[in-house]
């Protein structure tokens, strides 16, 4: 996460707060409401929206620990590799069957779908055994690292 993006927003809330004290009573906005009250509004959308990213940032990250936490490691060669024609921030959503073995599950063929970096295209080739983890309760729920 980039903290210094919430520094920024934290330095425009407090300005618009402090524009809320700072301006003169009576100052209205173009179409006449208080200049204050505007002020102390836009502060306070500004920090409802940014608490609003925190959680959802806080909330999007405790699948990723929960797996890390419960989940095995497991070892899947890749079968095949397809382009599903998504792209998510630029970077290809995949089509991958795997025949994975992990240690508490019998061996499985499983279709998954995940978005790889550009970067780490080249680690992925048809043949190629590589580490995975794999849900304890669904052998077929897999994750690539």
């Amino acid at each position: 996460m980039n903290w210094s993006v919430f520094g920024i927003f934290a330095v425009i809330i407090a300005g618009f707060i402090a524009a809320g004290f700072f301006v003169s009573p009576g100052s209205k906005t173009d179409d006449g409401h208080p200049l204050n009250i505007f002020f102390w509004a836009m502060g306070g959308f500004f920090l409802l929206t940014n608490l609003g990213v925190l959680a959802w940032v806080k909330l999007s990250n405790r699948r990723r620990d929960r797996i890390d936490a419960s989940w095995f490691d497991a070892q899947a060669e890749i079968l095949e590799i397809s382009e599903t024609g998504t792209y998510i921030n630029n970077q290809p959503k995949l089509r991958f069957r795997f025949n994975v073995n992990s240690p508490f599950h019998p061996p499985c063929e499983v279709i998954h779908k995940q978005v790889i970096p550009l970067t780490l295209l080249a680690q992925f080739q048809v043949g190629k055994i590589i580490t995975i983890k794999v849900n304890p309760d669904d052998p077929r729920d897999i994750m690539i690292l």
